[in-house]
């Protein structure tokens, strides 16, 4: 639902949109159903200077390395990703501490974590809801490289914080997780 949304709000804003996934059925029908650009399979060459990751967490890694590393060479990945399990909703706690540090350990990139604190729908809406401040939460550890993520996000018209080093993804991710069981009754009980 986010990747969906946040494409949504990309193309809005005139940003030019590439969807991988596993095979080129899946990215091509979700891009012919937001309208992005362009659909690729999972093995083609990476092309942007940035590369959004919004993937469940049990297959991220798995996904990344089916690239060559050359792919990830002076690009910037932009981690979306909320580690916890589909099945269960259970949080999954990633051993180098947060998704975007085990990204880290996959591919030679400047990784930056973002986290948007609204639900998705709401960025899909941006472009016309102008007086809201929309926040967007960034963490890393290139000062560059956050500066042109924050620019990108700033652009479209959203309000881009930076919470610190990448060490703090965890607490992102932490934070997204709770904004997802919020929608799941069962999961957050009444004291």
């Amino acid at each position: 639902m986010f990747a969906r949304s946040f494409t949504i709000w990309a193309v809005a804003n005139g940003h030019k949109v590439t969807n991988v996934g596993p095979a080129f059925e899946k990215p091509e029908a979700f891009r012919k159903s937001v309208g992005a650009a362009k659909a690729f399979g999972r093995h083609e060459p990476l092309q942007d200077n940035m590369i959004f990751i919004a993937l469940p967490f049990d297959c991220l890694l798995d996904v990344l390395q089916s690239y060559e590393p050359v792919n990830f060479k002076d690009k910037i990945v932009v981690d979306l990703t909320i580690p916890f399990d589909f099945t269960t909703f259970e949080p999954i706690h990633p051993k180098a501490g947060s998704a975007a540090q085990e990204i880290t350990k996959v591919v030679d990139a400047s990784v930056v974590k973002a986290f948007y604190p609204k639900f998705a729908n709401a960025l899909a809406a941006t472009s016309t809801i102008a007086k809201e401040i929309h926040n967007i939460l960034l963490a890393g550890d290139d000062d560059v490289a956050k500066r042109v993520v924050a620019k990108f996000f700033k652009d479209g018209g959203l309000h881009p914080l930076d919470v610190g080093p990448l060490r703090r993804a965890k607490e992102l991710e932490s934070l997204g997780y709770l904004h997802i069981a919020e929608r799941q009754p069962n999961l957050l009980k009444l004291a």
